[in-house]
């Protein structure tokens, strides 16, 4: 049995502004966690959803299919959704797929609160 660590914490910032902050592994063993945690936060009344990635030390394109998903719900729900803390280890797999053009993202929440 292979063990892999991940947790998912949502705050509430202000009225409709959500952060979701990811930690740990985001592979084929987490990922039903990690969309479960999106589910519940990319719905309204929200109106910005902020997901945190800065504590992710693996992403795997199942957890690309985690962020194409939220990405997917804001839409749907005309929710603002930025990517916060973008490390090395999503940097990389957004960057190789292509699909990191395709997310606002920031390197603080300070900043992403700041600009949308």
């Amino acid at each position: 049995m292979i063990r892999t660590t991940f947790d998912a914490v949502t705050v509430e910032l202000e009225a409709g502004v959500l952060l979701v902050r990811m930690s740990g592994e985001i592979d084929i063993a987490t990922t039903d966690f990690a969309s479960e945690s999106i589910r519940a936060a990319v719905a309204p009344p929200a109106r910005l959803i902020l997901i945190d990635v800065s504590a992710v030390t693996f992403c795997s394109s199942a957890g690309l299919g985690n962020l194409v998903e939220a990405r997917n719900l804001a839409g749907q729900h005309n929710i603002t959704l930025a990517l916060v803390g973008v490390g090395r280890p999503v940097d990389r797999p957004l960057a190789v797929t292509g699909l990191g053009g395709q997310f606002r993202i920031y390197s603080t929440v300070a900043e992403a609160l700041a600009d949308i």
